[in-house]
């Protein structure tokens, strides 16, 4: 979950920096809609997976509804219409606020959450999982959250810099908890002939791509003027995920998972204390 908390928790704080007139009800709206997108895409994942035959009993990562049979393929259907539905909800009320962009936003943003894993190309299957999780993550969570609170307000060009910066560091780690996932699921991928980004460079390149993910995150935050112990902690978290990625693997790679989540999590409020 905090994938989707992260970015719009640091673009609510972006926008109360800038905004003449910040308005609390919006963010709260715009966070219950991130989650229940990322709620949905999760339950999608669950359902198209084992619907795929991707997900067995050979899987490595935290167990789903589906392939564990705790719930069946019409409840599972159910649970996403009511998650995207609640989700929908609370789109149309940005709907409202931000006008047309926001509704064609909003609809990329459904077919996202169902094109991820389903469909007749899904996206996780033709190695562009951490390409839409940095997109989705990123620039689209962090920049239209952000931009609601400011919707009539003009940004000077080092504002706008500055918030797209940020925005790329959010995608960057959402892409790194992505590329961990792929690398712990390399075998079973294969066998299920789903092609990943792991897949197609290998797990020593994953690795390396995972550290250089990291590092290009705290470029970022430099080139962006951040605080110096923010640059100092997240180097220190950074270099310490960078370290066990080289010393785990298949299953073990669960803790590197949910290690990464709460870094970009951590990150997030580095990046808040540092404004």
């Amino acid at each position: 979950m905090s994938a989707s908390i992260a970015p719009i928790m640091l673009s609510q704080f972006l926008a109360y920096g800038m905004s003449q007139r910040f308005d609390w009800l919006l963010a709260s709206v715009i966070m219950l809609c991130a989650i229940f997108l990322q709620i949905s895409v999760n339950l999608a994942n669950d359902y198209f997976d084992a619907k795929a035959g991707i997900d067995t009993e050979q899987r490595l990562g935290p167990q789903r509804a589906l392939q564990t049979g705790w719930i069946n393929a019409a409840q599972m259907r159910a649970a996403i219409a009511l998650c995207l539905s609640i989700a929908v909800l609370c789109g149309l009320y940005l709907v409202a606020i931000g006008g047309f962009y926001y509704l064609l936003l909003g609809v990329f943003c459904i077919a996202g959450v169902l094109g991820y894993s389903g469909g007749p190309k899904p996206l996780a299957s033709h190695a562009l999982g951490e390409v839409s999780v940095l997109l989705f993550f990123g620039p689209i969570a962090v920049l239209g959250a952000f931009y609601l609170q400011l919707i009539e307000q003009p940004l000077n060009t080092e504002q706008i810099m500055q918030v797209w910066n940020y925005a790329i560091q959010m995608g960057l780690w959402a892409a790194a908890i992505m590329l961990v996932n792929n690398l712990r699921d390399i075998e079973s991928d294969k066998a299920a002939q789903k092609t990943t980004l792991a897949v197609l460079i290998g797990a020593a390149y994953s690795r390396v791509l995972y550290v250089l993910i990291l590092v290009s995150s705290l470029v970022l935050a430099y080139l962006n003027d951040q605080a110096m112990m923010a640059l100092i902690l997240g180097a220190l978290v950074s270099l310490v995920l960078s370290w066990f990625i080289y010393q785990r693997d298949k299953q073990a790679l669960n803790k590197q998972l949910a290690q990464s989540a709460a870094g970009m999590l951590f990150w997030s409020v580095l990046c808040i204390a540092g404004l």
